[in-house]
């Protein structure tokens, strides 16, 4: 973890104390997940972000790991195209 993000065990269970034993988006705690955590980071500074579950983590790649992305997709769930075309006939 030190090389490839910067952070000592101890910085990583202090991150993850902080987080209330869970994902930073989703919450789900570590231990019911029976899965490993990824530590987020900005593919542009190397700063580490948070922890997440890999479900998280995977969906903020999908999205482009940036605001924009986010954004798009959230728009996407409030107004719904296919809801705009049904509402239209």
């Amino acid at each position: 973890m030190r090389r490839q993000y910067g952070i000592s065990m101890k910085d990583f269970e202090e991150l993850l104390e902080h987080q209330q034993g869970g994902c930073a988006i989703c919450a789900k705690p570590i231990d019911v997940l029976n899965r490993r955590m990824n530590i987020d980071h900005c593919h542009e500074t190397g700063v580490v972000r948070g922890i997440l579950c890999t479900g998280c983590n995977t969906g903020l790649g999908h999205l482009g790991d940036n605001i924009e992305g986010l954004e798009k997709a959230l728009e996407y769930l409030k107004n719904p195209p296919f809801a705009k075309y049904a509402n239209a006939r």
